[in-house]
């Protein structure tokens, strides 16, 4: 648009210098030179306003001087308007937003720049908690005329709508987890963000992709007293596996004491004594040829 107010102008200029060559003989030979300069200008300047190149993803609104809308275009490459018509861009791909850090730390943790501090929330325990959040999205295509109708622009749809559901949602959440779920069920927790997005969002044309919880930060004695909690359940389980080690060692001990006890019947059932044994020594007497050895004699048995 500021191209063709410069060309209008520039058309204007010409025609004056048209007008100054027509009517003064002596400067006829400047005020043609100088309308032919100004008219190559202002058709140059009309081109470009009119030629524009479209990226992947991208989709532009076509805008007229009113700002009521020509047109859209979300087809890549080489494309014309009117010199007089506005483009509107608006990025249809996957985009990532990252809320995270402070006004002295701005990192999104992963090395670039967060787009916004962290989200301050509440849980229904009433502990107030630091949350550094990434949150992915996409704008429907068939979305971006009414989006521009609304918002005017990409970035006031980002301040106007994403920034602030984004925040609102983050913080609701919140308040339906007490302080140790939020620490302990993230997953649970994300998924109420992204259900809650998604709602919110189903008639304004932006689909949630995904919600990341990077961290969460609770208040210092809320953190130190959860890991003396996580200590403490550290031990009761150190605990428990040495009473069931003792449970193992006692059963162990008893079947132990039980086999000696069963031999122990056994053996006082069928004593081992002299009487049973001279009664086995009669009993194999009677089997085959049998040679008697008189007790304290030394045998010798000679072989041809």
């Amino acid at each position: 648009m500021v191209g063709f107010v410069f060309a209008v102008i520039l058309g204007i200029i010409f025609v004056i210098a048209v007008g100054t060559a027509v009517l003064n003989k002596g400067a006829r030979v400047i005020a043609s030179v100088v309308a032919v300069v100004v008219a190559i200008i202002a058709a140059v300047i009309l081109v470009f306003s009119s030629y524009y190149q479209q990226s992947p993803g991208e989709t532009n609104v076509v805008v007229n001087f009113d700002k009521s809308v020509s047109g859209e275009n979300a087809k890549p490459g080489s494309a014309w308007k009117a010199p007089w018509q506005d483009l509107a861009t608006f990025d249809i791909k996957n985009q990532q937003v990252v809320y995270a850090g402070n006004s002295e730390n701005k990192s999104d943790n992963n090395g670039g720049t967060a787009q916004g501090p962290q989200i301050t929330v509440q849980d229904k325990d009433g502990v107030s908690s630091d949350v550094d959040i990434a949150i992915r999205y996409s704008i429907n295509p068939e979305s971006v005329i009414p989006i521009y109708n609304k918002y005017l622009s990409q970035e006031n749809f980002r301040q106007r709508l994403i920034d602030q559901d984004i925040r609102s949602v983050v913080r609701a959440t919140a308040n339906d987890f007490g302080t140790i779920q939020i620490l302990t069920k993230r997953s649970e927790y994300e998924n109420g963000v992204l259900k809650a997005l998604k709602a919110r969002w189903k008639d304004d044309g932006v689909l949630v992709e995904s919600v990341a919880l990077q961290e969460i930060r609770p208040p210092k004695n809320v953190k130190d007293a959860y890991a003396a909690a996580q200590q403490a359940q550290v031990q009761v389980t150190k605990a428990q596996a040495e009473l069931e080690k003792q449970k193992v060692e006692a059963q162990q001990t008893v079947q132990s004491a039980q086999a000696q006890a069963d031999a122990n019947d056994i053996l006082n059932a069928h004593p081992l004594n002299s009487q049973s044994l001279t009664q086995k020594y009669i009993e194999q007497l009677g089997k085959g040829t049998t040679y008697v050895v008189p007790q304290g004699s030394t045998p010798f048995i000679g072989a041809k």
